[in-house]
């Protein structure tokens, strides 16, 4: 490529968006002289531009020009439009962040302080290129130590600068703009947030068993994802696209109550902080592992290998457990957004300081759904997070013909007994409003404790003494013992050792106690394929089972 040389500013705007050419910077008391050259670098003996190529762009002045900032945690923002000054073939923005908390900026390279000393943090810096991403550097001191994250910027000029808005540099002028106020353009997550026009319904997502959640199709490739038994809503935006003035007021057709919080994120969906570990396995087999970022078990602790695998290779890191995140590794990893379960809710003092950092919190239901499968439909809902509707649709088909092989058939009526032994003494067993006992009743299976717990509480067990477990399970067809819980229940022998009660038991005498695999509630995709493995059990089909295996 030929030597740049130093261009007019007729010409500079017009190959910055013509010819995506590049330039250097040098730095002077904040400002910068962008030097263009064409895609070949042919340049007329004039300097002009070569011969027949028109002269494009905003001429010298000042503008108002839109101005779209991705990355960062999602609640920071910078204001839009932005003042640019182009003079001499020089354009420099005067940007507005949303917070006093940023100390310099660096761009190509080069660092920039602020402007101002009070108020929001202002900075002059070089416009590369118009309508083209521009990436940048932030150090933001709102956490206890100072940390650089990275955005991108794209000013929006549009051909011949049609969306650059000439200003009136007058000080009356600028009080008149800011008494109109300015629209805001939002990081990573939150686009602008009055920017596109009303959004138009087109349909729905048709579910079959999930009743925790809703996923609303709007015209221009929008959608609404709605978590019912709160009422959050999260408003997904596609790439180089802002979020309608109305999208406040947006609301499921088939919402109950009042709407909860919105959530703005603009696709790709990218650095999550995953601590609902049931949903790790969904991720996995969207094969969309590079959305999450962070997530809130260790390497050892995870049964998925996807999950496995990306921590050994450094492209997921865990960020602390749902009670203790490691607030600065999410801040400096652009934390989008952290997807919880509920057990959230017994630490609020972690939601709200999540809050105040700009990460918005999803806490997903899909272990509220009272059918198996239900839980399993979800994949459909972060299908629609990460734009993998088709991928989760194929998944979700998948499970419902494993479920429908075993509906084929005509029921047992044996009897089942699922629990484990806790430490101080006393037999854990599932609430018979669980989706356990409903996984044994669709496997042609009977849960032998029929009535047992509170069915208007979320609790999934029961706590009960020996003498009452016994009374209940003593002549159940089959045990089943929980090592997703214990994992020191290898043997029958080993089981007798917790519980020598357990030996008068029927199913001990049959030899038919079953133990879980350790990965089974991690497993979260293969409800389906777990209704097959009782059903084999409950049949004495020899097909090897995949999640139960027969104690010896």
């Amino acid at each position: 490529m030929q030597k740049k040389r130093m261009i007019g500013c007729l010409i500079v705007v017009g190959l910055l968006g013509l010819y995506g050419c590049s330039g250097s910077a040098s730095i002077s008391g904040q400002q910068t002289e962008t030097e263009i050259t064409a895609e070949d670098g042919s340049l007329a003996e004039d300097g002009s531009a070569a011969a027949g190529e028109a002269a494009l762009g905003p001429e010298d002045g000042t503008y108002q020009m839109e101005v779209e900032l991705l990355g960062g945690s999602g609640r920071a923002s910078v204001t839009s439009p932005a003042k640019v000054e182009i003079k001499d073939g020089k354009a420099v923005a005067t940007l507005e962040w949303s917070s006093p908390n940023y100390d310099y900026m660096v761009v190509d390279g080069e660092k920039y302080l602020p402007v101002n000393t009070e108020g929001n943090s202002v900075f002059q810096i070089p416009v590369e290129a118009f309508d083209q991403d521009i990436a940048v550097i932030a150090d933001t001191v709102a956490m206890s130590t100072p940390h650089e994250i990275e955005y991108t910027l794209n000013f929006h000029a549009g051909e011949n600068g049609q969306n650059a808005a000439k200003a009136d540099t007058s000080e009356q002028e600028d009080a008149d703009g800011a008494e109109k106020g300015q629209q805001t353009a939002a990081v990573g997550g939150n686009p602008a947030k009055t920017a596109a026009a009303p959004l138009t319904y087109d349909h729905s997502m048709e579910l079959s068993y999930a009743e925790n959640f809703a996923v609303d199709y709007y015209e221009g490739g929008y959608k609404l994802l709605t978590t019912r038994l709160n009422g959050d809503r999260i408003l997904i935006v596609p790439k180089h696209q802002q979020a309608p003035e109305d999208a406040e007021a947006l609301v499921s057709p088939s919402a109950e109550g009042e709407p909860g919080k919105l959530i703005v994120l603009q696709e790709p969906v990218k650095n999550l902080y995953l601590v609902a570990s049931s949903v790790m396995d969904m991720f996995a087999q969207l094969d969309s592992m590079d959305a999450i970022s962070m997530c809130g078990l260790k390497e050892e602790d995870w049964y998925i290998p996807a999950a496995k695998q990306a921590m050994k290779d450094g492209t997921l890191l865990y960020a602390g457990k749902y009670s203790q995140p490691d607030y600065e590794l999410l801040l400096s990893q652009n934390c989008s957004m952290a997807i919880e379960n509920s057990m959230i809710y017994h630490t609020p003092e972690v939601m709200e300081k999540l809050d105040e950092f700009g990460i918005p919190t999803l806490v997903e239901y899909s272990s509220y759904e009272e059918h198996p499968l239900g839980r399993v439909e979800w994949v459909r809902f972060f299908g629609a997070l990460l734009d993998q509707e088709e991928k989760a649709d194929q998944l979700f088909e998948k499970q419902k013909e494993a479920l429908k092989r075993v509906e084929a058939e005509e029921s047992t009526g044996k009897t089942v007994a699922f629990f484990y032994i806790t430490s101080n003494g006393l037999v854990q067993v599932r609430q018979s409003t669980d989706y356990i006992p409903k996984m044994i009743e669709l496997a042609g299976g009977k849960y032998v404790f029929e009535n047992l717990g509170d069915p208007d509480s979320r609790r999934s067990t029961v706590n009960l003494q020996l003498e009452d477990f016994y009374d209940g399970a003593q002549d159940a067809d089959f045990l089943v013992y929980n090592t997703t819980i214990d994992r020191q229940v290898q043997t029958l022998e080993d089981l007798l050792k917790k519980c020598s009660l357990l030996k008068d038991f029927k199913a001990v005498k049959n030899h038919q106690v079953w133990c879980t695999t350790e990965d089974m509630y991690q497993q979260s995709m293969s409800a389906g394929n777990l209704i097959e493995d009782f059903h084999r059990m409950l049949t004495g089909d020899d097909k090897e089972t995949r999640y139960l295996y027969r104690l010896k």
